[in-house]
């Protein structure tokens, strides 16, 4: 990877991860084991000492558990990985260890930090100022972006989450997020081995390179898909006349050569969550819908939440108990706590072969009928059972789905990393409301979030080497300033994932659709994702320059016109994509003027 190399140090009792030449020494120093019970106990290893046989392997107890910690130097970091026994009966929730990193003659005051699932914030943090907690990625840098970072390599066997707290930096191994307080990571009497995934430490000057060499390349290849999605507009009360009203449009030249081809029916098509087939809002059901979408040489993609059954649903009703998560407290069926707004819904357990056979079923099911992207939901939902059983659910619906595209949403990141096409990457970017005087719906914002989704795709740009990273829709009504459209098409043509309309574009002012269809800028989607300038400030404010190759945004996140400096070293020009002009006099540091909220994308010369 071209990183410092690295090395391992076991002084007397004490043992070191070092990058001695990370321009200045870098260290993980003094690592200690820890192992927190279900009970709430902490215990905390003792010396460390070489394992017998191997020299990259080093043995300390830690309560009730025997450890061995596995540190082995790679091109420019280390592998780490653990082992423990259990010396008595133990019933264990995490694993942990700890290290002081440094960096000398840096202050590591920030840290770039990772959500546990789709919709979690992401983005830099003070690394002062009490606990910063990132799952799946860490990296803790100084102001000039060198710094040390930390990434798993999978999660197959456990969740790695990532802690930061008073100057110690703990590598925590754990379960998914569950319905317990603490769920269990393994239990067992005397002799019980457990062995954790591994995780990669490295560092350098840029963190951010050093974190993104560090993840694994589990990408799937897939195809450009530029399109129109139900939700943002129409809600849960989508009919097959706004559809295909939809489709019509999208078939005219106009829209149609930029590339618009998916139509995206999502929630609000079906009878009820768990019961996938269509409801008397699409008369003539999926396949009929499918083959008129074809007829425009359009192709269909369709919302589901696979693993949330409302309890009105037949499948409620006919299921056994065992296909559901059960509540801990009670031993009844879990009700989802998260998600309550469309009534009670239960979780189905993938762990039950009957459940992956019912999963199976339906998306091959529903690809037979002619969809051909699925955009699945609530996924976390599927981890209340634990991480194995969401990773057989997900394996599941991937062999039912076959060759269609799967684009994972409100899902924890790394778990289903091989498994989808795509995954969102931050949360909603506005919420549907419907107005039952007039019978009219539009999106609406209610506060921050579009800097919410931006910052989220700044922070986990990186993780393009998991999936095609949607960042949400090219949204552009709704309670939008236009320039607030103008930064979320940006966002969404740069991001490398899919790029979605969402507004009632039958309705939409010239000047909105507009954005919708720049030649210049549509040409960006499906690329590489664009990668944010390292510009950490109080706030979690998102970078102003995000760079793909010769094009480079500049973003204005503030509420009042503002002049930049553009940092564009070696420019002798530049064309605006969205004014689609030409700027001959553009250098770097040439003032940029941009509006409140608003967004200049260049083609740098």
């Amino acid at each position: 990877m071209g990183a410092p190399q690295a090395r391992v140090l076991l002084e007397d009792d004490r043992l070191d991860v070092e990058w001695p030449a990370a321009a200045g020494t870098a260290a993980c120093a003094g690592l200690v084991a820890r192992c927190r019970l279900r009970d709430g106990t902490l215990h905390e290893s003792d010396a460390w000492a070489p394992a017998a046989g191997c020299d990259e392997r080093f043995r300390a107890r830690c309560g009730p558990l025997d450890v061995e910690l596995t540190l082995r130097p790679l091109d420019g970091c280390v592998w780490m990985a653990a082992e423990a026994t259990a010396l008595a009966r133990v019933d264990v929730a995490q694993v942990i260890v700890s290290a002081t990193p440094r960096w000398l003659g840096a202050d590591l005051a920030w840290v770039l930090t990772n959500g546990y699932q789709s919709w979690d914030p992401a983005g830099h943090l003070p690394a002062a100022g009490g606990t910063r907690e990132s799952w799946w990625t860490i990296a803790l840098a100084g102001d000039g972006g060198a710094g040390i970072a930390g990434a798993a390599v999978e999660a197959r066997a456990c969740c790695t989450r990532f802690a930061v707290a008073d100057g110690v930096l703990s590598t925590i191994w754990c379960e998914t997020e569950t319905l317990e307080t603490r769920p269990r990571l393994f239990e067992g009497p005397a002799g019980t081995g457990w062995r954790s995934d591994a995780v990669l430490l490295g560092a350098g000057p840029d963190v951010r390179a050093t974190l993104r060499a560090l993840l694994p390349r589990t990408a799937r290849p897939a195809p450009a898909t530029v399109g129109w999605l139900s939700w943002y507009h129409f809600g849960p009360w989508v009919t097959r006349e706004d559809v295909m009203a939809h489709a019509d449009l999208l078939a005219r030249d106009e829209l149609r050569s930029l590339g618009y081809r998916l139509v995206l029916v999502d929630d609000g098509w079906q009878v009820a969550y768990g019961e996938w087939r269509s409801n008397t809002k699409f008369p003539g059901g999926l396949p009929a819908l499918a083959a008129d979408l074809a007829r425009r040489d359009q192709v269909m993609g369709l919302w589901l939440a696979p693993f949330l059954v409302s309890v009105a649903a037949d499948l409620a009703d006919q299921a056994p108990d065992d296909w559901f998560v059960l509540d801990p407290s009670t031993g009844e069926r879990a009700i989802d706590p998260m998600h309550r707004v469309f009534g009670p819904m239960h979780v189905l357990d993938a762990s039950h072969p009957g459940v992956r056979a019912h999963l199976r079923d339906v998306f091959a099911g529903l690809r037979d009928a002619g969809v051909r992207y699925f955009k699945v939901d609530f996924l976390y939902a599927g981890a209340y059972a634990g991480l194995r059983a969401l990773r057989a659910g997900m394996e599941a619906i991937r062999e039912g789905a076959g060759d269609a595209q799967l684009v994972a949403s409100g899902a924890p990141l790394l778990p289903i990393a091989g498994l989808v096409d795509g995954c969102r990457i931050g949360p909603d970017t506005a919420t549907p409301m419907h107005d039952f005087e007039t019978g009219v719906s539009a999106p609406a914002v209610f506060g921050d979030e579009v800097l919410a989704v931006a910052r989220c795709a700044a922070a986990r740009a990186m993780l393009d080497c998991w999936f095609r990273l949607d960042p949400d829709i090219a949204l552009v009504g709704g309670n939008l300033t236009l320039e607030q459209g103008r930064q979320l098409v940006t966002i969404a043509a740069l991001s490398g994932g899919p790029f979605f309309a969402g507004d009632d574009l039958t309705a939409l002012p010239p000047e909105r659709l507009g954005l919708l269809q720049n030649p210049e800028v549509l040409q960006l989607a499906g690329g590489a994702a664009a990668l944010p300038d390292w510009e950490p400030v109080h706030g979690n404010v998102p970078p102003t320059h995000w760079r793909r190759g010769d094009v480079l945004a500049v973003f204005n996140w503030g509420a009042e016109p503002a002049e930049l400096g553009v940092r564009a070293p070696g420019a002798a020009g530049a064309r605006d994509l969205w004014a689609r002009s030409e700027l001959p006099d553009l250098r770097d540091g040439t003032p940029l003027t941009l509006p409140s909220h608003g967004v200049r994308l260049l083609r740098l010369r």
